[in-house]
């Protein structure tokens, strides 16, 4: 089994337009121009696994409100196993507008989501509870407001004594508490600030320093977005950047899960693992999500289609 958190998700609406103009109504007459899904790190990636053969793959986190059960429902028609603690508060949307020409990316997030002290108490037994049996722990996203920022730590704890493969894609104080917990992969993302552990990310040698503070810090294995390109790094030592070529994105939405999933579907199909051939098939399937409409992964040769357009060099640092 491969256990998914998802603390904070969202119900997501992506709108492709002509042009996006402000002041101007535009009507969606064309189904393929109007997508809606169950949104949120982690539980994209539990989707991927799924359409990628795997027979058990559960998501854990909160929902909530009227929508929650509408989230719930578009979950469970993935076959995914939806461990979710119910709230009171409505479940978040977001809106993201996709330009065609120019292309533009427009987004729109709501963070009014919030969680209260019992449903954390809750969320932390039905998890010591249900990943017995999970072969990889994978945790991803942002913390709703009502929960603390150590909630990653203690669930890595947690997970950690149980002898399990921790995946974590966090920001901010959530990310250096749980280093602590020395997560086996890291993979920070700057959706609310360009920064890392409070140093600002600016240019090439600032990621290094960073994810080279994050090794100290506890994680074995650090995947650091630079641009469109990774900054990897070993438990070795050794830096790599990761970089694609020829490219055209037309979405963002989906490409760090599939990262995520091909990365860890690539470790799970291997059994002598390589950790740059790993971060190859992550690389590819981001690719493949970016230069399409979709948001989920479909078959292994479709994003290994685009492993040759994309090179990895070795760092001196």
């Amino acid at each position: 089994m491969i256990t998914t958190v998802t603390l904070n998700p969202a119900i997501d609406r992506e709108y492709f337009v002509e042009k996006n103009e402000v002041m101007k109504n535009q009507f969606i007459y064309n189904e393929e121009d109007l997508k809606i899904y169950p949104g949120g790190k982690g539980l994209i990636s539990a989707i991927n696994f799924k359409e990628l053969g795997y027979s058990d793959v559960q998501n854990i986190g909160f929902v909530g409100g009227k929508q929650g059960l509408f989230f719930e429902k578009m979950v469970q028609k993935h076959d995914i196993i939806s461990n979710y603690i119910y709230t009171e508060s409505e479940i978040r949307n977001n809106v993201k507008i996709i330009g065609k020409d120019p292309a533009t990316y427009t987004q729109y997030n709501d963070y009014t989501f919030e969680v209260e002290k019992e449903e954390v108490d809750e969320l932390i037994v039905r998890f010591k509870r249900s990943i017995s049996e999970s072969d990889c722990i994978l945790i991803a996203g942002s913390v709703p407001e009502g929960v603390d920022f150590d909630i990653y730590q203690r669930l890595i704890k947690i997970a950690k004594g149980k002898d399990k493969h921790v995946f974590l894609q966090a920001s901010g104080e959530a990310l250096k508490l749980a280093l602590e917990s020395e997560p086996d992969v890291v993979a920070p993302y700057f959706k609310h600030h360009k920064t890392i552990l409070d140093m600002e990310m600016e240019e090439k040698k600032d990621y290094i320093k960073a994810g080279k503070k994050m090794q100290e810090m506890g994680a074995k294995r650090v995947m650091i977005p630079f641009h469109c390109d990774r900054i990897l790094f070993d438990k070795n030592g050794d830096v790599y950047q990761l970089s694609p070529k020829g490219y055209c994105i037309i979405n963002w939405l989906g490409a760090s899960d599939a990262y995520n999933t091909a990365y860890l579907d690539y470790a799970f199909k291997t059994d002598r693992f390589d950790f740059i051939e790993a971060n190859l098939r992550g690389g590819a399937a981001a690719l493949w999500i970016a230069e399409n409409k979709e948001v989920y992964l479909n078959e292994r040769k479709d994003y290994n289609s685009c492993l040759d357009r994309l090179e990895v060099n070795k760092l001196e640092v």
